[in-house]
């Protein structure tokens, strides 16, 4: 295929695919989306999801999600957006200080943590609460606006891409361990379960990574629990049960979420990598923009992410040009 009135292609459509696109959109650039998945059926949709550190690896990445929150505090104004500060608190079940990140947040303070059996230390702040349905649906419809085309095709790997554009930007998640043939990125799943609002008005989440996160992140008139980490070749845990342990471990935080009525569950992947890629390589003389590996951290650094990637972009053009 040769495409010669695009100036990127961009693989993926979960967020960091859509936020990369509408950023080069916005710089005026000409742009096509390829992805084999689609909102509302990608991972990014199935997210909580939360501004916040998890498993997310870069020197830069704190300079993306300083970035990212800034841009969320400015959707937040947006009811379509689907984009809310929510006021909440994080607790680790070992002695612990927070996050440098949560520094960002501006209002950032130590609590008590005996409120929260179990745990040991606690802070409470103020972040970004992120509806991915609607978020997903109002950078579409951004995208849209701005001429981005959007076709759903799946591709068996980059090399497929070779020629269609000037620059290829890869953003395809859990799919670069194919697409990029990138051993280091670790598919992880997770599942959430969505619940009927009872009440609650600011989030709980735990410090930590281990493989049973206990969180309850409200979204208007639903709250969405996690979470499982379920990595490949590790013993599979039946949705049923996984739902169960979720719901009672929320419970005993929350005991309101106790008799939520269970409105769905989602599930999806963290594309998982020591370190998020991005950075320029070229493959048969086609010059592709990597963007990918960012964990549970996706929407967290999507936007500082996005505005690298503009940048990597607009040099490559010039280096053709």
């Amino acid at each position: 295929m040769t495409v010669t009135n695009v100036d990127a292609i961009v693989v993926g459509a979960g967020v960091c695919g859509l936020t990369s696109a509408l950023c080069l959109a916005r710089r005026g650039l000409s742009v096509r989306i390829v992805a084999r998945r689609l909102p509302p059926d990608t991972s990014s949709c199935a997210a909580g999801a939360m501004w916040g550190p998890f498993l997310v690896g870069h020197p830069d990445a704190g300079r993306w999600a300083r970035e990212s929150l800034e841009v969320f505090r400015e959707l937040a104004g947006r009811r379509a957006a689907g984009v809310r500060m929510v006021r909440g608190v994080e607790a680790a079940r070992e002695v612990a200080v927070p996050h440098p990140w949560l520094f960002y947040t501006r209002d950032l303070e130590v609590c008590d943590e005996s409120a929260w059996p179990g745990y040991r230390s606690a802070w409470r702040y103020t972040t970004a609460v992120v509806d991915m349905l609607a978020y997903s649906d109002h950078l579409m419809a951004e995208l849209r606006a701005a001429g981005v085309a959007v076709e759903q095709r799946e591709i068996a790997s980059l090399r497929a891409l070779v020629g269609s554009a000037p620059v290829v930007v890869n953003c395809s998640g859990s799919g670069a361990r194919r697409l990029a043939a990138d051993p280091a990125l670790i598919p992880v799943r997770g599942v959430v379960v969505v619940v009927g609002n009872p009440g609650i008005d600011t989030f709980f989440a735990e410090e930590g990574a281990g493989p049973e996160l206990t969180y309850f992140i409200p979204h208007g008139d639903t709250v969405v629990l996690g979470s499982t980490l379920e990595t490949p070749g590790g013993a599979p845990v039946p949705e049923t049960v996984a739902v169960e342990r979720i719901r009672e471990r929320c419970a005993e935080i929350e005991p309101l979420l106790r008799d939520a009525p269970v409105i769905g569950v989602r599930a999806g992947y963290r594309p998982v990598r020591d370190e998020i890629r991005l950075e320029v390589t070229s493959l048969d003389g086609q010059l592709i923009v990597h963007n990918y590996g960012h964990g549970g951290g996706g929407v967290s650094v999507s936007w500082g992410c996005a505005h690298d990637v503009a940048s990597m972009v607009e040099a490559c053009l010039s280096r053709i040009y």
